[in-house]
């Protein structure tokens, strides 16, 4: 009677705990998919028709149709919503657009898309394009700023990693164990265990842990990194005027501080955000002028939820989404994954 007892009142309590979350999960989508305006006036003449505009993006590059709970535990840009954010801004009628972004990279896909975004942004707007950092833009987020007209950098901030990162093979020399616990996996390898997979067509159990891959493989998959790279390389050589050879022999995928990013010509200057916002209002003759800001304004539920102490977790999940992917993600960032 006491087990059935206990056992009972603890699958009440797990329950509970369940609907809790299943609740606060509906009311922030709830919530998310009612906030109409994303920008608001932070500073300068509220009846002036010269408006700046400062878009701030932080985190990694993915494509993510189903965010309304993972977002409020670890920060990332998602193409679809920064389109949202620039459709606003056209209708603002903008002089000017300064992003404001922090970001190590990301999947291929994602940033093709988003630089894609950007640059049809400018398109149709025909505004000029300011993109600026404090901390870090690297690999995608840098990719991303080829969109660019200007590319500024706070003192310190990391520039660069102009490179391609392929999925990742593990292999796992004759494992004779293999356990998951709460502890997470963990794998014994000596004289291996018979391992059997069904498949056809050749190639089609790529990064199967169990076998080493073949010369043919490795040249397969090494082709779609350099393809992407050479991409990224024609790109950065177009936007900042470098020449490729120099791209690729002398600032390869390395990573630089924002004194030796100017010196390389990946960035047009070292500022800080009060300079670079007198820069702007300077260029574009703007004396008379507001500026607009995308606020995440957290509802309660919100700050309960991105308190939580399960930042470590999500963090995993995206490190995950990358080394599975072909990415282009800073070195310093998979270090943490």
């Amino acid at each position: 009677m006491v087990f059935f007892s206990v056992f009972l009142r603890t699958l009440g309590f797990l329950s509970a705990l369940l609907v809790f979350f299943i609740i606060i999960n509906l009311l922030i989508h709830f919530n998310n998919n009612h906030q109409e305006k994303q920008f608001v006036m932070i500073d300068g003449n509220q009846d002036s028709e010269n408006i700046i505009a400062k878009l701030n993006l932080s985190g990694p590059i993915f494509n993510i149709h189903n965010n309304s709970l993972e977002n409020n535990f670890y920060e990332y840009i998602n193409p679809s919503k920064v389109k949202v954010q620039l459709d606003e801004l056209i209708k603002l009628n903008i002089k000017v657009l300064i992003i404001n972004m922090n970001s190590p990279g990301g999947t291929v896909s994602a940033t093709a898309e988003l630089e894609n975004i950007f640059n049809n942004f400018k398109k149709r707007s025909n505004i000029k394009l300011y993109f600026y950092t404090k901390d870090i833009l690297a690999s995608g987020g840098y990719w991303t700023a080829t969109s660019a007209d200007q590319i500024y950098a706070s003192y310190g901030s990391v520039i660069g990693s102009i490179g391609v990162s392929g999925p990742s093979w593990f292999y796992y020399d004759t494992p004779i164990s293999i356990s998951s616990g709460i502890f997470g996996q963990s794998i014994e390898t000596k004289e291996g265990i018979e391992f059997f997979n069904q498949k056809a067509g050749e190639g089609k159990d790529l990064f199967n842990p169990y076998r080493r891959p073949n010369k043919k493989e490795i040249m397969h998959l090494q082709n779609i990194v350099d393809n992407v790279y050479d991409d990224f390389v024609n790109k950065v050589s177009k936007s900042r005027k470098i020449d490729i050879s120099y791209v690729k022999n002398n600032i390869g995928a390395f990573i630089f501080n924002s004194n030796k990013a100017k010196e390389n010509f990946l960035i047009d200057d070292v500022l800080d955000y009060e300079e670079l916002i007198a820069l702007v209002i300077k260029d574009n003759n703007l004396d008379n002028y507001k500026i607009y800001e995308n606020k995440k304004n957290l509802s309660l539920i919100e700050n309960f939820l991105s308190n939580l102490n399960i930042n470590e977790n999500s963090n995993v999940k995206i490190c995950n989404r990358l080394v599975n992917r072909v990415s282009v993600v800073a070195p310093l960032f998979l270090r943490d994954c």
